[in-house]
């Protein structure tokens, strides 16, 4: 009715489609999708368009998280309709693609999210925005939501008439898909990836970057046969019906219980996608969408059975046990890379209070990279400053600093500013390390006077001065 020819009818439609948006549970958004979609084809009158993707735009207020899961489904969607005639439903587009790519949840690229989107309507400047994406340091492992917002600008890499812009994007495919824990969260976007870079591997000229394309193409394959292997009940709602109609003893169910199970089932699904796996979550999501068929009791009893055979559907590794009193500090996973180069991908790290920890690695292979992201709080399941202070202690005397004394280099600290250290605590500090008016190294001498040796003793003292 967003169509019809009265206009409080058309309010009406666009009233009751939003409020059935924003008050359907987080976890049943997938279902509306198809109805959604189905309104975006040119065909279909331009305000039925508009409003579905006004709709597709409320989501990323009303169920964030699932809206990231769904933007493999989305993006593609959404993008065909960025490139619209009509002004209204291009305007739309954008606004629906700007506000799902903003629940990415990946910091390493969300701030690309404007290059990306224009990416989209402008492929003139695709080369630019590839050469800002291979200066991306990542410190997470890439999942489905970033893959979605990625993999558009990726496709027109490849597609773009010079070799250079080629060879860039294979070389952010092949390390980006090292980067992926879960295969299945690449699945859909293989089939759009694979046949363009075997394309260019074909087809490029010039032998380095033909080598570098087939590299990545043996990296996509190599990821296929992974996610072929583990393919399971993601996304795949036909698993859990058969367990939803046992369990709540409704074979040869039709009408309106038999869809309102469907929905429960999809529900189901998309808390299985997300890992929400917990007895209280799934009654507290599900209860209310089979109550006018089942009693609280029984549905929470059938909800249960049908929540212990799906758990048994997931692989949910199990935390490590260990029998140290030592606290423990940090246990994280991680990824860390640079630009086009992998540093260190899907590591672990533990750390325990009162042990010393060494780092060994050749020379460029990420230590310093490591260092400086834990000291910036940038990898992904470290502990804030309120829990564990961290400094990085280094050498290394910015150009722009090597005119000042010892004292004044360290009190032009950032974080000695913000902790409010008087220069007579500096002074006081730096003595014990060695830096006294009589000695070889005095506190106010110019620290570009200063060997390797005692720049170190310098930064261990800025260091002393923060308590770390």
């Amino acid at each position: 009715q967003a169509n019809h020819k009265s206009k409080d009818v058309k309010t009406a439609a666009k009233e009751t489609a939003f409020a059935i948006c924003d008050n359907i549970t987080p976890f049943g958004m997938k279902a509306l999708l198809p109805a959604l979609f189905a309104a975006l084809p040119v065909e279909k009158k331009w305000p039925i368009r508009e409003l579905s993707l006004q709709c597709i735009a409320r989501f990323s207020t009303s169920a964030p998280k699932q809206l990231g899961d769904a933007l493999p489904l989305i993006v593609p969607e959404v993008t065909a309709c960025m490139w619209d005639t009509k002004k209204q439903v291009k305007v739309a587009a954008t606004a629906a693609m700007k506000n799902a790519l903003a629940v990415v949840g990946n910091k390493d690229i969300e701030h690309m999210t404007k290059q990306i989107l224009t990416a989209i309507t402008k492929p003139k400047e695709v080369p630019e925005i590839m050469h800002k994406m291979a200066g991306v340091t990542f410190v997470q492992s890439v999942e489905s939501p970033a893959l979605a917002m990625v993999v558009p600008l990726l496709l027109r890499g490849l597609r773009e008439k010079t070799t250079a812009t080629k060879r860039q994007s294979s070389v952010i495919i092949d390390n980006m898909s090292k980067l992926v824990d879960n295969p299945l969260d690449a699945a859909p976007f293989l089939p759009l990836l694979l046949p363009a870079l075997e394309t260019n591997a074909s087809s490029i000229a010039d032998p380095e970057a033909r080598a570098v394309t087939e590299r990545a193409v043996s990296q996509l394959n190599r990821l296929k046969g992974l996610a072929d292997k583990q393919a399971s009940v993601r996304g795949d709602v036909s698993k859990l019906e058969d367990l939803f109609l046992k369990s709540f003893k409704s074979e040869g169910a039709d009408g309106g219980k038999l869809e309102t199970i469907k929905f429960a089932c999809t529900v189901a699904t998309c808390m299985m996608d997300l890992h929400f796996m917990e007895d209280i979550q799934w009654t507290n999501n599900i209860v209310p969408i089979v109550e006018s068929y089942f009693s609280k009791a029984d549905a929470e009893k059938y909800i249960e059975e049908v929540r212990v055979e799906a758990e048994k559907m997931l692989e949910i590794p199990d935390e490590d046990d260990d029998d140290d009193d030592a606290e423990e500090l940090c246990n994280c996973l991680f990824t860390l890379a640079y630009g086009t180069k992998i540093l260190l991908h899907n590591t672990k790290m533990k750390l325990l209070r009162g042990r010393n920890y060494g780092l060994l690695g050749a020379n460029d292979c990420g230590k310093t990279t490591l260092m400086r992201s834990i000291a910036n709080n940038q990898v992904e399941g470290f502990p804030d400053v309120t829990q564990v202070r961290t400094v990085f202690v280094e050498a290394d005397i910015q150009g722009e600093q090597s005119h000042l004394s010892c004292v004044d280099y360290v009190a032009a600290d950032e974080k000695i500013k913000a902790m409010g250290i008087e220069v007579a605590q500096i002074r006081e500090v730096l003595s014990t390390v060695g830096f006294t008016p009589d000695g070889k190294a005095k506190p106010d001498h110019a620290v570009s006077t200063l060997s390797g040796g005692w720049r170190m003793k310098l930064a261990l003292a800025r260091a002393m001065l923060q308590k770390a």
